[in-house]
């Protein structure tokens, strides 16, 4: 299984869209777009507020892909956050009247078909899957 380990570092996220963009190449481009920007907004949200300022850290990946999905699992060693609890946000609020931010997880949570969370071994696990169209 094709694996990618980077320091939680902004810089990181076009080595990890390359990446993403070799392990899927034939996949389709809308279902690579898909697990990129899922991909992109949970490393930017790890990189941005999962290690107190100054602290390094690194984020790894691993892509799987088989007939019926892509797998994503993204596994970082800093602080515990759970995507999952976040609130959804007030899509019913014009947006300059919404916070700035909060919108990552909701882009997560609509592109792909599965998000599952854990906390092992004091590391974040971020599972996240997309399935594939059949062939006609």
């Amino acid at each position: 299984m094709p694996e990618l380990t980077v320091q939680a570092d902004l810089a990181a996220l076009p080595v990890i869209a390359d990446f993403l963009a070799e392990t899927l190449a034939g996949c389709g481009d809308d279902l690579i777009f898909a697990v990129q920007l899922a991909v992109d907004e949970a490393c930017s949200n790890t990189i941005l507020y999962g290690y107190p300022a100054g602290e390094a850290g690194t984020i790894t990946l691993t892509c799987s892909v088989d007939a019926d999905a892509v797998l994503v699992t993204i596994t970082d060693d800093g602080i515990p956050f759970d995507p999952l609890t976040a609130p959804p946000p007030r899509l019913d609020v014009p947006a300059e009247e919404r916070p700035i931010g909060g919108l990552g997880i909701h882009f997560i949570r609509t592109v792909m078909d599965s998000v599952t969370y854990a906390r092992r071994d004091e590391r974040n696990i971020l599972s996240m899957a997309k399935r594939r169209k059949a062939s006609p």
